[in-house]
């Protein structure tokens, strides 16, 4: 693949390299992962019963990471650093290719050498992956507004040249999905705000928070996790409201509106990344 880079954890691969790292052999990342639909056999009768939805299973993912050098120390260091990624949490990969930059979040599950000796100038490894969400996403642009507001108006009694106030908010976003799977969409909200709902303008599906948010601060609420977190890091899940959680669906917008109670520089933040299987 040499017209492809792969972002491990910290480590760049290029497609072909003469020295450093390169990548070649990777399955997995495109085409459909296995329909784990509970398939229900007719008892007295041929085939089985119709399934009126699929879902898919996690996807496995494979490559090979090599590494060229005239020094073995160097290679052996940069195979303890290979082997280092991944090994308490889950880490992020990604491939760039012409088309554009895809990712996802993947728990290695081996990481070994295929046939290492000293002295020969290269190390190949053998990297086997687990994505628990069998989608791969470009990363989306987020959108801002804050809550709904009246425009000032023209001035009365008009005089030429007229001159148009602008001024007021929607309160709404529109959110797109510009892949072939639906997507979560995510939200940050800034204070200050007494309590906030954010409201699918195109089904009606709500999503509140019944907790205030103090001025400088913020909540991210992540409609996939089906999670709300204080600046990243306190959990305040049991503050959520109606629960209504939507997706994106494929090629495909969503306009969300923000409302807020006793809202002072209030906004709300959105993105969706487009999705694909």
């Amino acid at each position: 693949m040499t017209d492809s880079t792969m972002t491990y954890g910290p480590i760049t691969l290029a497609g072909s390299a003469r020295s450093g790292w390169s990548f070649g052999s990777l399955t997995g990342w495109w085409g459909q992962s296995a329909d784990k639909s509970e398939v229900r056999e007719r008892p007295i009768t041929h085939g089985a019963f119709p399934t009126l939805r699929s879902v898919r299973s996690a996807r496995v993912i494979s490559f090979t990471a090599n590494f060229l050098s005239t020094s073995q120390a160097e290679i052996e260091d940069a195979m303890d650093e290979l082997a280092s990624i991944g090994a308490e949490a889950p880490v992020r990969v990604s491939i760039a290719t012409p088309s554009g930059d895809t990712w996802r979040t993947v728990k290695v599950e081996a990481c070994e050498p295929l046939n290492y000796r000293a002295g020969l100038g290269f190390a190949r490894l053998a990297v086997d992956l687990t994505a628990e969400d069998p989608r791969r996403y470009a990363t989306g642009e987020w959108q801002s507004t804050t809550p709904p507001s009246p425009g000032t108006g023209p001035s009365w009694p008009l005089k030429w040249p007229v001159t148009w106030a602008g001024g007021g908010s929607t309160g709404r976003i529109t959110l797109a999905n510009e892949g072939r799977a639906p997507s979560s969409p995510q939200f940050r909200l800034f204070g200050e705000s007494a309590a906030t709902t954010i409201t699918c303008v195109d089904d009606g599906s709500r999503v509140g928070l019944g907790r205030g948010i103090p001025a400088g601060s913020y909540v991210d609420i992540d409609y996939a996790a089906r999670k709300a977190t204080l600046e990243g890091g306190f959990d305040v899940s049991r503050w959520l409201l109606y629960r209504e959680w939507s997706e994106v669906a494929r090629e495909s917008a969503r306009t969300y509106q923000f409302d807020a109670d006793a809202a002072n520089g209030a906004r709300m933040e959105g993105k969706v990344d487009s999705a694909w299987w």
